[in-house]
């Protein structure tokens, strides 16, 4: 099976790249800084959570599910993931970790821009299943 060009639309995934601290906030969801030294510092409240890569763009074949052969393909409940995504095999090093954005915009939840806001993606990927020449990702939708 090869993927047409004419079916594939613009995405984006980010990779975990492992902890990132999480930072007081105002009422209104700011991050709170504080000044050190002349430069501001956000106030960070001692915990962590996963962390992503910024995102990057690739183009792929994403459907939404829908049909009862599919989910016995994977061996699971349809109403277990909302969309596939096939890909050319080896062409991008998503896993079970990674997020995806298909409509949404991007964003961050630092001033710097370097801290992905995760609930801004608009999938995670549930599982993978790579074949001869392609490569299937069970998405499931994030809930915003």
């Amino acid at each position: 099976m090869r993927l047409l060009e004419k079916n594939k639309q613009n995405l984006k995934y980010a990779l975990q790249v492992g902890e990132v601290p999480i930072y007081e906030r105002d009422e209104d969801g700011n991050i709170i800084y504080i000044e050190v030294d002349g430069q501001k510092v956000p106030v960070e409240t001692g915990e962590t959570e996963v962390g992503y890569s910024n995102p990057i763009d690739f183009r792929g074949n994403i459907a939404m599910s829908g049909g009862e052969a599919e989910a016995k393909s994977f061996g699971v409940d349809i109403s277990e993931y909302d969309a596939i995504l096939l890909m050319e095999k080896n062409r991008i090093p998503i896993d079970e970790t990674s997020l995806i954005w298909h409509t949404s915009k991007v964003r961050y939840i630092d001033e710097q821009n370097t801290i992905v806001d995760r609930k801004s993606a608009d999938y995670s990927i549930k599982r993978v299943q790579p074949s001869l020449n392609f490569t299937r990702y069970l998405l499931k939708r994030i809930v915003k």
